[in-house]
This record gives structure tokens, C-alpha cells and sequence, in this order.
């Protein structure tokens, strides 16, 4: 019988992500993925940590109590390099109380006059916890956030961020070009480079 490994997320697109990164670094292989469709009223952590290293810990501990299988969670966003930790851990969070992504967007643009594109950073922390295993690793990439979103691929705020090197968002580069080269890929090759450490 396989040891399971569920992929904390109720986010669809990171889900597929998760699974992506999953299969191209050969990860978990003698395991059983199980994501949280498959479980009922399981409820929802608390995520009142101050970094995302910290509130991707909280949710594996909350997901490992609940169903006491080795759990997968991630906590990512993006910080505006000029605006101390914002909106940081609470990316999401900040688009669900204004009412979207592009709302966030035009509020950070007000307090720049006249810019284009804003200096940004997309982070990514991973943590996998099971009754004896225990890996923490982030991985971010530095870009530009712009005023107007452009492409259709992604999800989140991959429409409005341009990393460093290229002219394309996230959203309108190939899917394969965006899984190669975002900061969830830099951070699940740490976590690779570690298990292969490990064993």
C-alpha cells in the first residue's frame, strides 16, 4: 500500500501547479496524491503567521492533524519593492476584501504617480510535514508589476507580473515557459535538492 501525500490547496490552478512540479522533479513517487476535494469539512486554517515561510507551516501542521497524512502547502504573493511587505502574505487576501486582483493593482499604482511598472518580487514558501518528515524551503523570482493586465494564461496575479529578463507577463508566456521559470519552480527545486539530500 502507498504512503499518501495531500496537496494542500484549495486553489485550482496552484493544485495543477503542484502536480506539475510533482512529476518534472520526480518527487513523491511511491505516493498516493490526494488534494482536498477528496476530503469533507476539513475547515480552513487560521493563517496569522508573519511570513509566508511561516503561514505555509501552519497550514501542513492543520492539514497533518486533520488527516494525518504527509501534506504539501505552499503560501505565496508578491511584494512591491518600495512598499514594505505589501500586500506579501496577505496577497490574496487583499483581493478578495477590494473585490479583485486589478483593484489591488490600481491601489498600489495611486501611490506612485506617473509609473508604468513597479518593481516587484513573487515569493513562493513550501512546506512539507509528516510525523517524522519536515522540509521548509522558498524560492522567489524579482520582476515588475504593471497597471493593465496582459495575457490569459495563469491565474492570480500572473496577468500583471513581468519577471526580470523578459517582456512577457506570466500570463501570456507558453504554460510550460511559466512552470520553468516562476518562483514556485525555484522553490520545489530546493525542496527536490533536499529529499534527494535526505536519501
Amino acid at each position: 500500500m502507498k504512503n499518501s501525500l495531500l496537496l494542500g490547496t484549495s486553489n485550482a490552478g496552484k493544485l495543477k501547479e503542484f502536480i506539475f512540479y510533482i512529476e518534472h522533479f520526480s518527487l513523491f513517487e511511491n505516493f498516493q496524491i490526494h488534494d482536498l476535494n477528496e476530503y469533507k469539512d476539513l475547515g480552513e486554517p487560521i493563517e496569522d503567521g508573519k511570513t509566508f515561510k511561516k503561514n505555509a507551516e501552519i497550514k501542513s501542521k492543520y492539514f497533518l492533524e486533520k488527516t494525518n497524512s504527509l501534506v504539501l502547502c505552499d503560501d505565496s504573493g508578491f511584494i512591491v519593492n518600495d512598499l514594505k511587505d505589501y500586500p506579501g502574505i496577505n496577497t490574496a487576501r487583499e483581493a478578495r476584501k477590494m473585490g479583485g486582483e486589478q483593484k489591488v493593482i490600481d491601489f498600489i499604482f495611486s501611490k506612485f504617480e506617473n509609473l508604468n511598472y513597479i518593481a516587484s518580487s513573487f515569493f513562493c514558501s513550501i512546506c512539507v510535514l509528516g510525523k517524522k518528515e519536515k522540509y521548509n524551503v522558498s524560492g522567489s523570482i524579482p520582476g515588475f508589476i504593471m497597471k493593465e493586465k496582459r495575457g490569459v494564461n495563469g491565474f492570480g496575479y500572473d496577468p500583471y507580473f513581468i519577471p526580470k529578463h523578459s517582456n512577457k507577463t506570466f500570463a501570456e508566456m507558453e504554460k510550460s515557459q511559466k512552470l520553468l521559470n516562476s518562483h514556485r519552480y525555484k522553490a520545489f527545486e530546493k525542496l527536490s535538492t533536499q529529499i534527494l539530500q535526505d536519501n
